[in-house]
């Protein structure tokens, strides 16, 4: 692409090989057969690396180490565990000194590099943390350090100890994968750049130190994408693969966020990431034959109509039952070339196989076209009000026969904003909604790379939230207000609230700044919020903490 006018030069597209994304990624980088890629201004990558390690699991080699606290739940996801005395009280005092001649002893029969350390109330007062850190560092110098307190600002001490887990595991990996990009490409690292899952990019320097905000960094790249694409700052997305569709807003040109942070399989981790709803309907989804009946399935098979031996695979029927182990099967990918709605594949063969699973179930072509469309559009609609509404609608139930409609009931959708739709099949199955969306539908050009589009359409931005609480303490026997802020390192008490709001603000600034020095960004702009959290006592407005808010965005 050609920065900013944003209009796109080249496009190359190859299958992803989920076994060895950096030779994906090299595969389609030659495709664009570029010349020169040292003069290339930045070369930026999405990558699935961190959803897939947190969804499949990756070689646990991790000793996670617990300050002042004793896991409720077995820690699974470390194999070896520490766990000495320490931490602090919800207002950042010392509740017991670090017992770190207990770490010492153990450090000498932990067999693990990498470490990821959690305390009690470590956001509201880190020291012990660092301590710790320093400690293992010590004995250590080569392991991986991964402290809780310094990936997400929230309670809760099991959870932040499984994120800096997961983030010492994919640490190796995702350097792995920088490695072996850079050696190839010959791209320079100071142009590289790896997409976060808040749709902003970050230095390959610090996606190597925190891979885990790069969960949801494909989703969040082909959000970007679908504003870019049609100039919308404000639009609903639908990203529809092989595999699964993913819906999500555009808000003021920025990706929506999750409230509670990215969901990946059953864990939910507390990561600014985009606020996605993924349902198993795409390309690839199964359609097969059970007790008399068609039916859309939600695991992928590859469509009959590409495979290169279809006509045997057809000879046994066994293509139109869910049997285990089963590759090539009836996909929507059929269904859409038997149709004449896509181009892809060998149309002779996708009617053929529709025509076998008509027969099975007694229906004319007609008819089966009419159901496999109507399933396919009542999942669409589903998720779409899903997205729109944050409501969860189960399959099948009473939301579902809303949607749907009857003889006497046409149910239209009025949705504010346009629906954009990327992805190489996206089409035919927007098609599906025409006449049940009330709203503008747009399928822009070079739909099919619109996840390349916006991972190279955003920027470097960053933000920071400091907390100045107001605590009571007693001095000298009387009670006094005191504000408290949370460092790096530690905490600092402050006897004026102004002193306090100032210091926070100015070290939220500082944080920010070496991040966009990490980041190679010369030119941004900072704002600084301050916003007071308040309660009534009897009748009276008083204020329980005071969120300074810094923001820095790239020019």
């Amino acid at each position: 692409m050609e920065l900013p006018g944003r209009a796109v030069l080249k496009v190359a597209k190859v299958p992803t090989d989920p076994d060895d994304l950096a030779a994906s990624v090299l595969k389609c980088f030659y495709a664009l057969a570029i010349s020169a890629p040292s003069l290339l201004s930045r070369f930026c990558v999405s990558t699935t690396l961190a959803t897939n390690a947190m969804v499949e699991g990756t070689k646990k080699d991790v000793c996670a180490i617990c300050i002042g606290l004793r896991p409720k739940q077995s820690i699974e996801y470390a194999n070896e565990v520490v766990t000495i005395d320490g931490g602090h009280d919800a207002s950042g005092n010392e509740v017991h000194p670090l017992d770190l001649s207990k770490l010492t002893s153990a450090m000498a029969r932990v067999n693990s590099n990498s470490f990821a350390i959690s305390a009690r109330f470590g956001v509201r007062n880190p020291e012990h943390e660092v301590m710790t850190s320093n400690e293992v560092l010590n004995v250590r110098p080569s392991a991986t350090v991964v402290r809780g307190s310094e990936l997400v600002g929230s309670l809760g001490m099991e959870e932040r100890l499984f994120l800096a887990a997961k983030n010492a595991e994919l640490a190796h990996v995702m350097s792995g994968l920088i490695r072996a990009i850079g050696s190839v490409t010959k791209v320079p690292a100071s142009s590289t750049y790896i997409l976060k899952g808040d749709g902003s990019l970050v230095s390959t320097e610090e996606a190597a130190l925190k891979p885990i905000m790069t969960v949801l960094s494909g989703p969040a790249a082909s959000a970007i994408g679908g504003s870019v694409l049609t100039g919308s700052r404000n639009a609903l997305v639908i990203d529809v693969g092989s595999t699964t569709t993913d819906i999500s807003l555009i808000h003021d040109g920025r990706v929506r966020l999750a409230q509670n942070g990215a969901a990946v399989g059953s864990s939910r981790l507390r990561v600014p990431a985009v606020d996605i709803t993924t349902i198993s309907l795409g390309g690839n989804t199964e359609i097969f034959f059970d007790d008399g009946r068609p039916k859309l399935g939600h695991r992928a098979v590859r469509p009959l109509c590409l495979a290169p031996d279809a006509p045997r695979l057809m000879k046994d029927r066994s293509f139109l039952f869910p049997v285990s182990g089963k590759v090539y099967g009836i996909t929507p990918t059929d269904l859409f070339r038997a149709k004449g709605r896509s181009e892809y594949g060998d149309k002779g063969i996708a009617t053929a196989a529709l025509a076998a699973l008509a027969q099975a179930c007694d229906l004319s072509t007609d008819e089966l076209f009419g159901t496999l469309e109507e399933m396919i559009r009542s999942r669409l609609l589903r998720s779409l009000s899903t997205a729109l509404t944050e409501v969860m609608l189960s399959e099948g139930g009473d939301a579902d026969t809303l949607l749907r409609g009857g003889p006497h009931l046409r149910t239209v959708l009025r949705v504010g904003v346009p629906i954009v739709g990327i992805g190489a099949p996206v089409r035919p199955f927007l098609d599906l909604l025409e006449g049940r969306m009330e709203c503008e539908m747009i399928v822009p050009e070079h739909h099919e790379v619109g996840n390349a589009v916006g991972v190279v359409c955003t920027g470097v931005f960053g933000r920071r939230e400091v907390v100045v609480r107001c605590e009571p303490r007693m001095v000298q026997g009387e009670q006094v207000m005191t504000y408290n802020v949370t460092t790096s390192c530690g905490q600092r008490t402050f006897p004026d609230c102004e002193e306090a709001v100032k210091f926070a603000a100015a070290i939220g600034t500082s944080e920010l700044r070496d991040y966009m020095e990490r980041s190679r960004v010369r030119k941004y702009q900072t704002k600084v919020y301050v916003r007071d959290i308040t309660y009534q006592e009897y009748g009276v407005r008083k204020v329980a903490e005071t969120v300074v808010t810094v923001t820095v965005e790239e020019r």
